[in-house]
């Protein structure tokens, strides 16, 4: 199948995602990532693409990026990821796959899938609707996994990792510094920390599923003093960026981050030291 994003040609197998390569190719699949990508991305950049799915942003970006290291822990994923790469023989020169998950320390984890793998859902943090698709895995920080494959270079972090960026942010400090400050653009999956919390505060399956429907029709959350405490200093390693912005471009004051933690329950955001716009 060919894809066609802003005049970047590349080829995939769309496997059980045709529908999602379909969307992806009427240019109408996360514009505002792309705009980031176009912007920030120069021929010397080495990007790390962290939750690279099937490679739809490595294999677009790696035509004017120097260097792309594409981590993906899903088996179906990275099993479509390296099939994407070899199609595409000059990108692959740049790309770097690697069947990694990122946390906040190495540990002994569930990957859980909503539905099935590969459908761009897996995460570690454990949902109830997700027991029955869960798989037994290692995770590493992002600092050592760096250390551990000798990466001395990475301009632009890409994050989207299915609210695995909660265990990750918290510990970042050290990696960013010994990165020399990488622009970070980061999405958060707030929807996937809330089922989380649920799922360690409440065991039974059907009164987790009544309590998020019901918190869907009423807009309360029953956990919301868990969830704040969860990501009240899930930015403090990041303050040391100039600029931070949403994913539209939009500066964002750094006192919002720190009295309103839940600003990123709608919001993307780019921590660079690199003035955009």
């Amino acid at each position: 199948m060919n894809i066609v994003i802003r005049k970047h040609h590349f080829k995939v197998n769309p496997g059980q995602n045709k529908e999602a390569w379909d969307y992806i190719n009427t240019g109408l699949w996360e514009p505002y990532t792309f705009d980031i990508l176009d912007y920030f991305v120069k021929p010397n950049t080495t990007i790390m693409d962290i939750g690279a799915w099937s490679g739809v942003l490595s294999l677009y970006i790696a035509h004017k990026a120097q260097k792309v290291f594409s981590l993906d822990p899903d088996p179906v994923c990275f099993q479509e990821l390296q099939t994407n790469i070899k199609l595409n023989p000059i990108l692959a020169e740049k790309i770097f796959p690697y069947q990694t998950a990122i946390s906040g320390k190495k540990e002994t984890i569930q990957l859980s899938a909503r539905k099935t793998y590969g459908a761009s859902s897996s995460s570690i943090l454990s949902r109830k609707k997700d027991t029955e698709n869960s798989l037994k895995i290692t995770a590493i920080s992002l600092f050592d996994f760096i250390i551990q494959e000798k990466i001395k270079q990475v301009d632009f972090i890409k994050m989207d990792v299915e609210g695995a960026e909660f265990k990750i942010l918290p510990h970042i400090g050290l990696t960013i510094k010994e990165l020399k400050y990488p622009t970070l653009y980061i999405s958060f999956h707030y929807n996937f920390l809330n089922e989380h919390i649920y799922n360690k505060s409440i065991h039974s399956k059907f009164l987790n599923k009544v309590l998020l429907k019901l918190e869907k029709v009423i807009g309360f959350s029953f956990f919301k003093k868990k969830i704040k405490a969860a990501i009240q200093h899930l930015h403090d390693d990041l303050m040391i960026y100039e600029y931070i912005y949403t994913a539209k471009g939009d500066l964002v004051d750094k006192k919002i981050l720190i009295e309103n933690p839940e600003f990123i329950k709608n919001h993307d955001l780019v921590f660079t030291n690199i003035k955009w716009k």
